[in-house]
């Protein structure tokens, strides 16, 4: 496979990319630590993987090894000091990596189940049942409707109305990173494409399975 050496990490068709996908790939990574330090170091470190990696013939194949690059990031995958979701995110601090991962892949990266199931390495209906099992729920077990529309709605809300500064903040990480893929003598070998289900945090996606109840 012919991989992005680091002289085309930067060009127009790499770029254009992230600045499509960086906003949404900030927030989630911020929500699925908990932790907006880690997370931004997660998404540094996924953006250069990703340019260093990402076959320059095969566009199409670029989502699904971006958003597998970024849950794979060690930063992402490092417990967080103080883990913290506030408002309407609130639900997700009672799920585990992996369910949090599947509820954000939706909510935030907007992906749609064929695509999610291939970042997990699963058939579409097994995503759609791990996406049940990490709805928002009321105390007795039933799905909360009303906190469901509420974190969609406020994702929606953070994405569309990002402030100037932390708009410039993702850009001039972004920009880092891509210098950094740049600086590097020799191309990484390409990231895997797939995360792979059951998910537990390199370690990480097993909880999964076991955290919806499927174990």
């Amino acid at each position: 496979m012919h991989t992005l050496d680091a002289a085309s990490a930067a060009t127009a068709p790499v770029t254009g990319f992230l600045r499509g996908v960086e906003r949404r790939a900030a927030l989630l990574a911020e929500l699925q630590c908990g932790d907006p330090e880690l997370g931004d170091r997660a998404l540094e470190t996924a953006i250069q993987t990703f340019a260093q990696t990402c076959d320059a013939g095969d566009e199409t194949g670029w989502p699904l090894l971006f958003w597998s690059t970024l849950l794979q990031a060690p930063a992402l995958n490092a417990e967080a000091v103080a883990p913290f979701w506030d408002g309407d995110f609130a639900p997700l601090a009672r799920l585990d990596f992996g369910p949090r991962a599947v509820l954000l892949l939706r909510v935030v990266a907007g992906l749609d189940d064929a695509l999610a199931a291939e970042v997990f390495g699963v058939e579409a209906g097994e995503f759609k049942q791990a996406l049940q099992g990490s709805l928002p729920q009321r105390e007795d077990g039933s799905l909360d409707g009303e906190a469901w529309l509420a974190m969609n709605d406020e994702a929606r809300y953070r994405l569309v109305n990002l402030p100037a500064d932390r708009a410039a903040g993702i850009a001039r990480l972004r920009d880092a990173a891509l210098a950094a893929a740049l600086a590097e003598a020799d191309p990484k070998p390409a990231a895997r494409a797939v995360v792979g289900l059951p998910l537990a945090k390199p370690r990480w996606l097993g909880k999964l399975w076991t955290g919806i109840g499927l174990g």
